[in-house]
């Protein structure tokens, strides 16, 4: 009897455990994810033209949303319409996505999923958002561009009103793109 005591006890600490690593790795897997996407979008940036970036608005943009017929989008800027992912290639408002447009090219990010939101509104465990901001460094000459992305993950777990415990998580990182090809790059938590 002592031995299956034991036993229980042991099994119980493993059981502890395992749900402990594999929150963890949940934890590791979106980390690399939200990583993932700012460089995807940083490295899709250093493709576009000087004319592209300096046009870009110094204010915070929301990317990889529904598209929204009365925003105006500038080249690199994303969105979602009737199911497709499309880029910005040429500034305007009101330009409605589809292929072949002079405003938008079809292109499905690869991280395209995690913005997918299945029956429960939830992707891979967690709600993902990505964001913008444009500043001049040098008027004319440089420009500074922090790509952000935040994740909300809704536990199992509940708080004391019975609500499903949420945690949010943000990482941020930052490219300076420069008018004669001087482009630097740093990542932030």
């Amino acid at each position: 009897m002592m031995a299956a005591a034991i036993l229980v006890v042991g099994f119980i600490g493993m059981i502890e455990a395992i749900t402990l690593a594999s929150g963890m790795m949940d934890h590791a897997r979106r980390q690399t994810l939200a990583n993932q996407i700012l460089n995807h979008e940083i490295e899709a940036l250093r493709l576009q033209s000087w004319t592209g970036i300096a046009a870009l608005p110094t204010s915070s943009t929301s990317l990889g949303a529904a598209y929204a017929g009365g925003t105006t989008y500038y080249v690199g800027d994303t969105c979602t319409y009737n199911g497709a992912w499309y880029r910005c290639i040429q500034r305007g408002a009101g330009q409605t996505p589809s292929a072949g447009s002079a405003y938008w090219s079809v292109d499905t990010p690869p991280y395209s999923n995690a913005f997918t939101t299945s029956t429960s509104g939830v992707a891979l465990g967690a709600t993902y958002t990505l964001s913008r901001t444009v500043s001049d460094v040098f008027s004319g000459s440089v420009r500074e561009i922090t790509f952000t992305v935040t994740w909300v993950v809704t536990t199992s777990r509940r708080d004391s009103f019975g609500n499903p415990l949420q945690f949010t998580y943000r990482r941020a990182s930052s490219a300076w793109y420069g008018k004669y090809g001087l482009n630097l790059t740093y990542q932030r938590s």
